[in-house]
């Protein structure tokens, strides 16, 4: 029992950082394609799903961080606002989407609303912050926006990895009890019904953390 407790558990991980560590390589590798054939808007929008298939440790939501603040400084300094703002908003919109028992990417949230703040000062296709107001107030207007967020939910955020874990655990547990290794011998179909009931009740767990987090 022990040994299948830790297959159980070994899949899971693994399972787990292959899907998403590959995902987000070859979303930055698709940045980096567009950014070298002169595609920055492009660019930006693999980067920030870079960022959002972030996971402890890896080194690639950073680096995807880097370029989209990269690209914003450059457009904002070719006069492009609405690219410049683009970028920053995917930067720091990235970062708070997977925050959960912490804040990943701070030092890149805060790099972010520095640049967002002229550039929604200066924005002036819309009524807000009130163009009547003093600077100085219109400025704590934004700042106040900008710091304002809801934070996670943190026991559904344990919820949806738990779900996770039981999602994937058992449709292998599934496999490896129930599924013959030699030809002849017959499925265990009792043992990969109670497993698969056990898989789709994680995946409903999953489900509901992703929507309530």
């Amino acid at each position: 029992m022990r040994r299948k407790l830790l297959i159980f558990v070994g899949f899971c991980i693994l399972a787990v950082v292959v899907r998403v560590t590959g995902s987000s390589m070859n979303e930055y590798r698709r940045g980096l394609a567009f950014e070298e054939a002169a595609q920055p808007h492009e660019a930006a929008l693999h980067y920030g799903r870079a960022i959002h298939m972030y996971l402890p440790l890896s080194p690639v939501p950073a680096r995807a961080g880097g370029r989209l603040q990269a690209l914003a400084v450059a457009a904002t300094e070719r006069g492009d606002v609405l690219e410049a703002r683009f970028c920053y908003e995917e930067l720091r919109s990235g970062f708070l989407s997977v925050r959960g028992l912490w804040q990943p990417g701070r030092r890149f949230i805060t790099a972010a609303e520095e640049g967002l703040v002229p550039l929604m000062l200066a924005d002036d296709r819309g009524a807000w912050p009130d163009p009547s107001l003093a600077a100085a107030a219109r400025e704590a207007e934004v700042r106040a926006v900008l710091a304002s967020r809801e934070d996670p939910a943190l026991l559904w955020v344990l919820a949806m990895g738990l779900g996770y874990l039981v999602w994937l655990g058992a449709a292998a547990m599934a496999i490896l009890q129930g599924v013959p290794a030699r030809d002849g011998v017959p499925a265990r179909w009792g043992m990969i019904a109670r497993w698969g009931l056990v898989s789709i009740a994680g995946f409903v767990l999953w489900s509901a953390g992703v929507a309530l987090a």
